[in-house]
């Protein structure tokens, strides 16, 4: 069976998303659908670098603020799929004057078939994670996961 090819670096991306997933458990308001969400997430990013057949999810946080004139958003988003891992940072900005802009950042994305993409400053995540918890942070999940999970050793 083909698994990832893992990283140190790799590793500790996944670490990050661990924490930020039992972190939501516990800090965030999640309705029952999404904590099972969150299970099914931390299942699959537990078992890597074996694949997680049927999993298929992304969590993260986020944060906005602002009025009419102006609007900001910042995220961090997580995914585990069975075929690829993935950070995505960005947010946009909406000032009445100029209309609205997206920023992104440079992603982390592994992929099962041994792509990759890690121009994310992976080793600053944990100072930008607190900050946003700190200030007050949206939770958000979206699991498409069929994990047969009698199946998984």
């Amino acid at each position: 069976m083909e698994k990832f090819s893992l990283t140190d670096d790799d590793v500790y991306a996944i670490s990050i998303a661990t924490s930020v997933a039992r972190r939501l458990l516990k800090e965030c308001k999640l309705a029952p659908l999404d904590v099972i969400g969150i299970g099914n997430a931390l299942f699959a990013l537990q078992r890597l670098p074996e694949i997680t057949e049927g999993a298929s999810c992304e969590f993260g946080i986020n944060i906005s603020g602002g009025d009419d004139e102006f609007r900001e958003r910042r995220y961090i988003d997580f995914s585990i799929s069975s075929s690829m891992f993935g950070i995505s940072v960005g947010g946009s900005v909406y000032s009445k004057e100029t209309g609205s802009d997206s920023i992104s950042e440079p992603g982390w994305e592994v992929l099962v078939d041994g792509d990759r993409e890690t121009g994310c400053d992976i080793y600053s995540l944990d100072d930008r994670i607190d900050e946003l918890f700190n200030l007050g942070v949206e939770c958000t999940v979206d699991d498409q996961s069929d994990i047969d999970y009698e199946s998984c050793e």
